[in-house]
């Protein structure tokens, strides 16, 4: 199973998808992001997440009815995808993308299986070199990287 760490910004919650973030275990990763400002946006989301967007990350910047092309063709080949989050929200804004076609229309994933986890941690502060919070790519970035990096004890052991 190839494990998928994801995140999501979006104008507050129930509001306009703002972007997606799907990292690999192996490191690749996809960022996707709507290519322009949603009107009447949150105050606090046009303060502390919207001028992040597109400033960090290679973001592909296209409407979201075509994000869910681009999520099936980075999940390639793999028959049972594991897709990790650190909010059911996140899991729920992934699901519709990926179940939506370019025409905004449904799609099918045809997945013999897709599993969710949703973990309750929080990512930050980390010690990822270059995270900042509050976007989607870094976030799914410190989502792997506190998951994945081995942890240390107070004794100096390492536990992994």
């Amino acid at each position: 199973m190839d494990r998928f760490y994801i995140d999501c910004e979006f104008d507050g919650h129930g509001g306009v998808l703002l972007s997606m973030a799907l990292v690999c275990e192996d490191g690749r990763s996809l960022y996707l992001a709507i290519p322009y400002k949603p009107l009447n946006i949150d105050p606090w989301v046009a303060k502390n997440v919207w001028p992040l967007v597109h400033t960090y990350g290679k973001a592909i910047a296209i409407p979201v009815n075509q994000w869910g092309n681009l999520i099936r063709a980075f999940l390639g080949g793999i028959e049972h995808p594991v897709i990790i989050a650190d909010s059911p929200v996140d899991i729920g804004r992934f699901c519709t993308v990926l179940s939506t076609g370019a025409d905004g229309g449904w799609a099918s994933t045809d997945y013999p299986g897709i599993t969710f986890e949703v973990v309750n941690i929080d990512c930050y502060p980390t010690d990822l070199p270059g995270a900042v919070q509050h976007n989607a790519y870094w976030d799914a970035m410190a989502l792997r990287h506190k998951l994945t990096a081995p942890r240390h004890h107070t004794n100096g052991k390492q536990e992994g």
